[in-house]
């Protein structure tokens, strides 16, 4: 395994892997979460951030993991459904807990 093999992903390539219509999974301009219970602080500042390069319509939409508890803002160049957007995160979460984490570990040993 290679830092490349690790890096080599992109939120929508997750979202298309799990299964999500590509038009839908390329539709994510971003995302910000933050833990249950936990305040986001400069909740604006990340959102600037995020929609900083998109141009034309946004649509943001409000999801909660069902697995983990995590809140978040996800933000969408189309109108989805809330429901859709739930499962997205879902699935971002579920690959962030058990891809990314893991991976810093065995990205630490590759160096």
């Amino acid at each position: 395994m290679t830092k490349d093999d690790l890096l080599c992903n992109t939120w929508h390539d997750v979202l298309i892997e799990n299964g999500f219509d590509s038009s839908e999974a390329k539709s994510l301009i971003g995302f910000v979460s933050w833990n249950k219970g936990d305040e986001f602080a400069h909740l604006g500042r990340e959102i600037t951030e995020i929609l900083s390069d998109h141009e034309g319509k946004v649509f943001a939409k409000d999801a909660v993991s069902s697995s983990y508890g995590d809140k978040a803002l996800l933000f969408f160049d189309k109108d989805i459904s809330e429901e859709t957007a739930g499962k997205m995160f879902e699935v971002i979460m579920n690959y962030e807990q058990k891809e990314v984490y893991s991976s810093e570990e065995v990205l630490q040993e590759l160096d």
